[in-house]
């Protein structure tokens, strides 16, 4: 009896597969006489393979998009009134909390209008009040109180100006982040809305990247979105997607988006790039098994089944979609089949196989060893 030639594997491309999968038939092994394969090993020994089991569930495949890490806020410090630099309060590159200060301006010229600002306040009141006083004995006429209580006012109110102005030579910062680019020196005389210095936001950060007009419908607000970064090679990071732009860009026909992610401990930075894996679904329901079960003899595409004796079947197939390592069967195997995915090369016809631990990755429960009998005790003499 002559042995027919052990199936042959070969790498599968995504375009390859996809175009075996809308011309490709089913086959009759049994019209070719015997299916590919060598005959089963002597003695019906079971060989040792690593299985899958078909499975129905939506086909996934990775979108590659390449983002940046952007601060979610970054302000210009600039200076709100004219006055000489009297303290820097941070040190740059460190983050500094809400409320920290970061410069502090010479108040003096602040300071003495305020307190002439005050003297003025506290004479219109003096006035209004002796007014009233003598309005009470009809000795001053009602237009002179309203003069009174304007003057008062006004000065109330020039009082209130002249605070603002002191705290302006107090700046603080309003969110918790980094100072950079310090533009001033100590002594330094600056102008009202010279540029001091620029505070990034270190958490959260934002990763933004561009999505394809295609790929616009896989993305929603507060889908979690996985990506790595080159200075943390092996690390997976995940953020939340937190702003969808409201409009294509007209040239690249792609859509903006950013993803907010936290970074307490400042390990990001900005400007670094993100590699990001975005997951679609190519079909929502398919029969799926590993790419690596995929074999071809001639111009047949088949796979190695298992039966329900635990024997090898060589089966012809129809596929479909090729995605990320696993294809869609069209015809020739139903969900809940179990298919060789490593170890067919010395399976024939009716090779009775076990079944790995590693077939468990795949859904299908490793074979049990075989019961060992105890050890038989001699009969006393």
């Amino acid at each position: 009896m002559s042995l027919l030639p052990a199936p042959r594997r070969f790498p599968i491309s995504s375009s390859g597969l996809t175009a075996l999968g809308a011309a490709a038939v089913v086959f009759l092994l049994a019209s070719c006489g015997k299916p590919p394969g060598p005959q089963a090993p002597p003695g019906g020994m079971a060989m040792p393979v690593i299985a899958a089991k078909v499975q129905r569930k939506p086909l996934e495949e990775n979108l590659p998009l390449v983002g940046s890490l952007q601060p979610k806020e970054d302000i210009r410090v600039l200076s709100e009134t004219d006055a000489r630099i009297e303290s820097i309060d941070f040190t740059p590159g460190h983050i500094v909390e809400p409320g920290a200060m970061l410069f502090t301006l010479d108040s003096r010229r602040q300071r003495a209008m305020l307190a002439e600002g005050e003297a003025k306040l506290a004479l219109a009141q003096s006035e209004l009040k002796r007014g009233e006083e003598l309005l009470a004995s009809n000795t001053i006429p009602e237009q002179e109180i309203e003069r009174l209580r304007a003057s008062a006012l006004a000065a109330e109110a020039q009082v209130k100006l002249l605070q603002a102005e002191l705290e302006d030579t107090t700046i603080k910062a309003p969110f918790r982040g980094a100072v950079s680019d310090r533009q001033v020196s100590v002594g330094q005389f600056v102008r009202r809305g010279e540029e001091l210095a620029l505070l990034l936001q270190t958490d959260p950060l934002e990763l933004v990247f561009q999505v394809p007009e295609r790929f616009v419908g896989q993305i929603r607000m507060g889908q979690k979105i996985q990506f790595s970064i080159v200075a943390f090679p092996g690390e997976t990071f995940e953020g939340e997607v937190g702003y969808i732009s409201p409009k294509l860009d007209d040239t690249s026909r792609t859509l903006l988006v950013k993803v907010y992610l936290k970074n307490p401990e400042s390990r990001l930075r900005s400007g670094m790039f993100g590699s990001v894996e975005l997951k679609y679904r190519a079909k929502e329901d398919a029969l799926i098994i590993p790419q690596s079960a995929i074999l071809f003899d001639a111009d047949r595409v088949y796979v190695v089944g298992v039966d329900a004796e635990n024997k090898a079947t060589f089966r012809p197939v129809k596929t479909g979609l090729q995605l990320a390592g696993q294809v869609e069967i069209l015809d020739g195997l139903a969900e809940g089949d179990i298919v060789v995915v490593e170890g067919y090369q010395k399976l024939g016809p009716g090779s009775p196989v076990v079944f790995s631990p590693d077939s468990e990755k795949y859904g299908v429960a490793p074979t049990s060893p075989p019961a060992q009998a105890p050890p038989s005790e001699e009969a006393p003499p």
